[in-house]
């Protein structure tokens, strides 16, 4: 008994130890990120076993459509790319079928067909509305080419044989996304929904302002960072229209409330500068319009929990009407007093700028309430969706990511008929994902190292064909096959979750372990097919890693300076008021986080020290630019009588942003330009404060609404900010030392 009750407290320790092992195991369950390499791993061990079961010859193609697809994570994305895939798949098959046993004759005709189908296909799969089905399409006519090319008579086996396979691929990736731990970009829109207004209530409560309390002032900038977060809302919005008719039909309303938050956010970011604690504002109207700050905070925080009512937003409204009422009364009283003539110009636009700020954050919310009343109706709206958010054509990298990727696949063509060298097939496809894939890879560095990765992905190789070696007689053992494929497929699904998108070493990894099952580890595998496996993936890196860089290279600095044009590029059609699509509306929130992606890799020895940080400081700049343009132009009411003075004052300065916009775009293409004249700028900013204070006693001589001319002040201090953002713009830019880096061609 005695020594019963002393090792008592070890079988304690011992099953305490248990249940932390347990719990901890049951909280990485719960990691979306292993959720998804335990999905990943599922499917491609039960498209593997399907394709064995069924006597398929080659497995692999099943479990390339398993990569393809699991990178879409909702199931109606899913659902899209299967059919995309499967149509295709089909239109490649009979495209390489007809070129390769048609043409194959005709060298010189074949190969530039071939090589414009798989351009075409890249391009088109970078940008355009049915990505997956050109990417599919050249795929599979590039299968079919590469296997066939020996034999054009037989082509027609390979076409047939990869439509099976991509067929059972799909079914198994819809099973297993739809009954394991299903993803629904629906439901996930509507938390990260009211998330956002929950952390626009956050920015907003940090923000400076009218209030008696000093704010950390914080806020503001944090909302100047959120047009990213709209994005991927939208994103979210285009994958649940793929996932239910309900959802699809109220498309229209989920677009307007993300464009409610870029408004509420973009007003909040205005909020820079505090109202001066002496200000007779602050003194005389600081207890209304802390009033007005917490009605805001709390409409806000109610649209965060997801459960506002009818009645509650009711109330809210009434409650945020009766404040801007007393803030109004608190207005008028101060007019009664004669005290807001005497408060200096400055002093008021600055106000007018929270004013503005405030009534439109109102504004939206009321327009949220109105959006969220619609969502709650019965009837299902027939009203049109909105545009998809991508462009007709191919934008420019993406043509010439096609023509590297057509010329790629000729190349490798042309030597794997003259040369024949082990892996052909192996060999030509991945010359072309290579090319196709690497410089719009996730990691931003483009075509900068691709040299320098082939040594260690070829070490890497030698040391994994070496191991197949080896471990080749074990392989015929189904669980062994089963447990290694299934941990692969595991580390890749968690690391692609992570990264969002496929790097060149993942790239690599995707091909390897294809190969590798490719090899049919139920037979005996021949030392010939490791070597033609090794040598077909190092041939591939190394053709693929010159064309890179002798053909349009995609270097970070070069993509970055692409982006900064294409930003000011357009800030200069918003402020020529053109007509903008929303693929093109997207691009301002979507441009910063490409820029930032490729900052981190403009380091010496490639950048000068510290030139990353200053091209972050002018791409912020030129957002804030952008965002103000968004919600400043055409929204001053101008009054009767002042019309012809104010337009001119508002269109000069408007006319000196465009054209200090262009001299920095002239510069990012080192062309000679002349940054604007800084007291050009401010004779233009005081004629518009001047015009602005003439205007405002004019108001207050007519005993206006004080609201009214609060809102004029604050729209012209907005303007204030767009020429200040401008000339920090040039001030950012002449630190820059393009000429450095620009011209960088080394390998």
């Amino acid at each position: 008994m005695t020594d019963s009750r002393a090792q008592q407290p070890a079988r304690v320790q011992l099953r305490e130890r248990v249940w932390s092992v347990l719990a901890e195991i049951g909280a990485a369950g719960a990691d979306p990120a292993v959720r998804y390499g335990i999905k990943f791993g599922l499917a491609g061990i039960i498209a593997i076993f399907v394709s064995l079961v069924l006597r398929l010859d080659t497995p692999g193609w099943a479990l390339f459509t398993v990569f393809v697809l699991m990178t879409a994570q909702f199931v109606g994305a899913i659902a899209e790319k299967s059919f995309y895939r499967l149509i295709g798949t089909v239109v490649g098959g009979v495209l390489g079928y007809l070129l390769t046993g048609s043409l194959e004759q005709e060298p010189i005709l074949y190969l530039a067909l071939l090589g414009l189908v798989i351009g075409g296909a890249t391009a088109l799969f970078g940008q355009s509305r049915s990505p997956y089905a050109f990417f599919l399409c050249g795929m599979t006519t590039l299968v079919v080419a590469s296997n066939g090319m020996h034999d054009p008579a037989t082509s027609w086996t390979f076409m047939l044989a990869r439509i099976e396979e991509i067929f059972i691929g799909i079914v198994v990736v819809l099973l297993v996304q739809s009954l394991l731990w299903p993803r629904y970009a629906r439901i996930e829109f509507m938390g990260n929904l009211y998330s956002a207004f929950g952390d626009l209530r956050t920015c907003f409560v940090d923000a400076p302002g009218l209030r008696a309390d000093e704010s950390p002032g914080g806020g503001a900038v944090r909302a100047q960072d959120f047009p990213a977060r709209i994005t991927g809302l939208r994103q979210l919005i285009e994958f649940g229209s793929r996932e239910s008719h309900y959802f699809r039909a109220k498309l229209h309303i989920f677009y307007d409330l993300t464009a409610c938050l870029g408004k509420i956010a973009y007003a909040i970011g205005t909020l820079r500068e505090p109202i001066r604690p002496d200000s007779p504002y602050r003194i005389h109207a600081g207890r209304q319009a802390e009033a007005i700050y917490l009605a805001l905070g709390d409409a806000l925080g109610d649209l965060e929990t997801g459960h506002s009512t009818s009645e509650s937003r009711q109330g809210l409204r009434a409650g945020l009407e009766s404040a801007f009422r007393a803030l109004d009364e608190a207005f008028l009283d101060m007019r009664a007093k004669d005290l807001v003539k005497a408060i200096p110009a400055s002093q008021a636009m600055n106000l007018g700028l929270h004013v503005l700020a405030l009534d439109e954050i109102r504004s939206q919310v009321e327009r949220v309430h109105a959006l969220i009343d619609q969502l709650d109706a019965d009837p299902l709206s027939k009203e049109k969706s909105p545009v998809p958010a991508a462009p007709p054509w191919p934008p420019p990298f993406w043509i010439k990511a096609g023509i590297k990727s057509g010329v790629a696949v000729m190349v490798a063509m042309m030597i794997a008929n003259w040369l024949n060298p082990p892996g052909a097939s192996m060999f030509i496809l991945g010359a072309w994902l290579f090319t196709a894939l690497n410089a719009a890879s996730p990691g931003g560095q483009g075509d900068h190292r691709a040299f320098h990765l082939i040594p260690s992905i070829v070490a890497a190789l030698a040391v994994m064909s070496m191991a197949l070696i080896a471990l080749s007689p074990m392989l015929s053992s189904y669980a062994v096959m089963n447990t290694i494929i299934f941990g692969w497929l595991f580390l890749w699904g968690y690391h692609s979750f992570k990264t969002r998108g496929m790097t060149l070493p993942m790239q690599f990894a995707m091909l390897v372990i294809v190969g590798i099952l490719g090899l049919n580890g139920q037979e005996p595998v021949p030392f010939q097919s490791i070597v033609n496996f090794f040598f077909g993936l190092v041939l591939a890196l190394v053709v693929s890693s010159v064309l890179q860089r002798l053909i349009w290279p995609s270097l970070p600095q070069w993509e970055a300076r692409d982006r900064f044009v294409e930003m000011i590029g357009i800030c200069r059609k918003l402020l020529a008021r053109e007509a903008m699509p929303l693929w093109l509306k997207t691009r301002l929130a979507l441009i910063p986080g490409e820029v930032g992606a490729r900052l981190p890799h403009l380091a010496p020895p490639i950048c000068p020290d510290g030139e990353a940080a200053r091209l972050a400081a002018l791409m912020q700049t030129l957002v804030n630019l952008g965002g103000n343009l968004s919600v400043s132009l055409d929204r001053i009411k101008i009054p009767e009588g002042r019309a012809a003075s104010g337009k001119a004052c508002l269109a000069a300065i408007e006319n000196l942003l465009s054209d200090g916009l262009g001299a920095i775009r002239q510069g990012f293409h080192e062309r000679p330009s002349q940054p604007l004249d800084e007291g050009t700028v401010q004779t233009a900013l005081q004629n518009l404060r001047d015009w602005i204070a003439e205007t405002r006693l004019l108001l207050l001589a007519q005993n206006g609404p004080p609201l009214e001319s609060a809102r004029l002040a604050g729209f012209g201090e907005r303007y204030v900010l767009l020429a200040t953002d401008l000339l920090d713009a040039q001030r950012q830019f002449a630190k820059l030392q393009l000429p450095l880096y620009m011209g960088d061609f080394s390998l």
